[in-house]
């Protein structure tokens, strides 16, 4: 009897159990009401996107381009102690031949004063610079000095004539200056290259030599030349003009005349500037490319680097 109660009471126990379940199943449970409340809540929708346009940054003008800066230049300027970059020519005196040697006059050496051109005088002392014997063996050219000046910015100048005293003819001429301290120190030698190209008996030819150095006190001079078979020929010559140009160069212009029977070459005007005192301060030369026929003429320039000057020398050499 009980078991068969307690096989009611368990089938009847399982129906209820799966009873319930199938309602789980089935049924939702009410929602809470903080669930509902979200539910019902209505949806709030975004605002639609506009495309707006971001602020634009400030603008600047836009400049033109711009072309490269043309350079200007400013010309130095001209240092009044410079003499005048030009002066007009001016009507020569009358020339005084200068005599040779032997007291005839020397054919082809003129002097001519003319007015100094203005400028403060760049010379310190003259006469400074002690003159040594020269012990080596030289050809029987002599050196004659005209300056011996120390100038501004330790600057030392010589300057004179080589002469030729023998019985024939020499090229090849040259004049070394070896200057020297006190203390016996020896500075140079130093060449000047005589410009004149032949040198008959008795004639000469000038030359400059400047040396840079403090404290020099003494120099020696040498001649250089060798013996020659050219034979010089006699020339005539005229000055038509002077003038001095925009860098500083004093210009003798003139005539020379070939009054041979036979046509003249190498044809040499050197030209030397002298100062009141009569020394000489600067030296130029200039060649005649062409040869002078007989009884022919031809025109030169002869350009000399300007120094205060009194009035200046020329001498007029040829060859047969």
């Amino acid at each position: 009897m009980r078991s068969r109660f307690y096989v009611l009471f368990c089938l009847g126990l399982l129906l209820i159990l799966a009873v319930s379940g199938c309602k789980s199943t089935t049924e939702t449970p009410a929602p809470t009401e903080a669930v509902q409340a979200t539910v019902a809540a209505p949806i709030v929708e975004a605002p639609a996107v506009t495309n707006t346009p971001r602020p634009t940054p400030t603008s600047y003008p836009t400049l033109p381009p711009m072309s490269s800066p043309t350079p200007t230049f400013t010309p130095s300027p001209t240092p009044t102690a410079e003499p005048p970059t030009e002066t007009p020519e001016m009507p020569e005196a009358t020339p005084t031949v200068t005599a040779g040697p032997t007291g005839t006059p020397r054919a082809g050496v003129v002097d001519v004063g003319l007015p100094p051109l203005p400028r403060p005088p760049a010379v310190i002392a003259s006469g400074v610079l002690a003159l040594r014997d020269d012990p080596d063996v030289a050809p029987p050219l002599s050196i004659h000095v005209s300056a011996n000046q120390a100038l501004e910015g330790y600057r030392y100048r010589v300057s004179g004539v080589l002469r030729n005293d023998a019985s024939e003819n020499y090229a090849s001429l040259g004049v070394v200056a070896t200057f020297y301290t006190p203390d016996g120190s020896r500075y140079g030698p130093i060449k000047a290259n005589v410009a004149c190209l032949l040198l008959t008996p008795g004639d000469e030819c000038p030359f400059v030599i400047e040396a840079t150095s403090k404290n020099l006190a003494a120099v020696m001079l040498h001649p250089e030349g060798a013996p020659t078979s050219r034979v010089a020929a006699p020339l005539t010559f005229a000055v038509t003009g002077r003038y001095q140009d925009a860098v500083g160069y004093v210009h003798i212009t003139g005539r020379v005349r070939n009054p041979n029977a036979y046509a003249v070459k190498n044809i040499t005007v050197n030209g030397a500037l002298l100062n009141a005192q009569g020394e000489i301060v600067a030296t130029g030369m200039t060649i005649l490319v062409d040869s002078v026929p007989a009884n022919g003429a031809a025109t030169f320039d002869v350009a000399i680097k300007y120094e205060p000057y009194a009035n200046y020398r020329l001498y007029v050499q040829g060859e047969q």
